[in-house]
């Protein structure tokens, strides 16, 4: 599964780095139409300068909005690549035009999204449509530097020696990208297996406060899995696309659960007390924040992948902080907070609206999101609880689960 995620995000941005790349080609059009002005090029006349920049837009505002379709981005890859290799063979018409090794450009491009079968399809329909345009040369070839041969003499042979080469490039590429998928998938496996080590040590730490406190292990439990449905929710929904990497989704997933390891420095009176809290304790359970930093800094700072371990000390620090600037321990505000700490914060408190303590009822789920919404801007950032809300759904079907696991249990 979380291989399979890596390839959606590795899509998503290939996809976006061949759409900047598509626009460039804007300039082809205005580009030979000034090479015709100076009587350099004759092969293309005005209107198929234009049309080739009209052409260009029309794909990347299509694909613009595709990137807004979550079950739709999957065909980008093919609009881009296919679009760009029909263009490419458009010019390959005109026969003062040499682009011949360009016919190989969009199935090696293929290879950037580590998939034989998709390179192979994009190689077949490149193939396919590189034949036709060969066809459609034949006439100008035979007419201008070929009178001896006719049409079909023309196209059997270039189209041969073309075959051939598809052939080989194929090969080629599908080799390469099976060795590339072969390697990332032992990577993700080794990488698995690391994560595995680091995630018995950390929940091993962090479930040290469930023997103080019985409500904290499915809390932890519980908030973890909203952590990684929040920054999910977010990176499809265009927000912190740069921030949340797999890797970085990965690594909040991880750390969620030591958010309150500092309470194990608490004493019991104040942590385990029903009724409320005074000035003085309340301050006391405040330093939590402090004190978890604190225990994982001296106890996990020989966790192999360090910025595992500053995202766990971000988390542990600061999910207090509010965005107006007025939680603790630092009065942190908007951006000061690490990402991390945002989305932890609003993972934290609606599991605590969700959940009955002994001092409180549960909230209903909509009363719950209609209570973020009023604290966003003040407690929550707008995007993440803009993402909440319209989790509703995932969330609903989550605590649905949640409550069969407690009612088998």
């Amino acid at each position: 599964m979380e291989n399979e995620y890596y390839y959606q995000q590795n899509e998503v941005e290939v996809n976006a780095i061949l759409l900047r790349c598509a626009l460039v080609l804007l300039f082809v059009g205005p580009f030979l139409a000034i090479l015709r002005i100076w009587g350099i090029n004759k092969e293309f006349n005005y209107l198929e300068c234009f049309l080739l920049s009209a052409a260009v837009i029309a794909l990347y505002t299509l694909c613009r909005f595709l990137q807004t379709i979550e079950r739709a981005n999957w065909i980008i890859k093919y609009i881009i690549l296919l679009a760009m290799h029909t263009g490419v063979c458009y010019m390959a018409t005109k026969a003062g035009i040499l682009v011949y090794i360009s016919y190989a450009l969009m199935p090696a491009l293929s290879c950037l999204y580590y998939r034989k079968r998709f390179t192979l399809q994009i190689t077949g329909f490149c193939y396919l449509i590189m034949m036709g345009t060969l066809y459609l040369r034949a006439a100008n070839e035979t007419t201008y530097a070929y009178d001896t041969l006719t049409n079909e003499e023309w196209y059997s042979v270039f189209g041969f020696g073309f075959t051939w080469e598809y052939v080989l490039l194929a090969i080629v590429l599908i080799a390469l990208v099976g060795k590339t998928e072969s390697s990332l998938d032992l990577l993700h496996k080794s990488n698995k297996q690391m994560k595995d080590m680091q995630l018995q040590l950390i929940s091993g730490f962090a479930n040290f406060l469930e023997f103080r406190d019985k409500s904290t292990g499915s809390h932890v439990r519980r908030t973890q899995a909203y952590v990684k449905m929040i920054a999910m929710g977010m990176y499809r929904n265009g927000y912190y696309t740069q921030e949340l990497s797999a890797r970085a989704i990965a690594y909040m997933e991880t750390a969620a659960p030591l958010h309150d390891v500092g309470k194990i420095a608490i004493p019991d009176a104040v942590l385990l007390k029903e009724s409320g809290l005074s000035d003085e304790e309340y301050e006391i359970i405040k330093n939590h924040t402090r004190e978890g930093y604190r225990l994982i800094t001296e106890n996990l700072s020989e966790l192999p992948d360090k910025r595992l371990l500053k995202c766990a000390q971000e988390i542990t620090l600061s999910h207090h902080e509010r965005w107006d600037g007025t939680g603790y321990p630092e009065g942190l505000r908007g951006t000061q907070i690490p990402l991390p700490a945002r989305i932890m914060a609003i993972a934290d408190t609606l599991d605590a609206m969700l959940s009955e303590r002994v001092y409180k009822k549960s909230m209903d789920l909509d009363e719950v999101l209609h209570e973020l919404v009023k604290e966003k801007g003040k407690h929550f950032e707008p995007c993440i609880v803009d993402t909440v809300v319209r989790l509703r759904s995932e969330i609903e079907e989550f605590l649905l689960e949640e409550n069969n696991k407690e009612e088998r249990g």
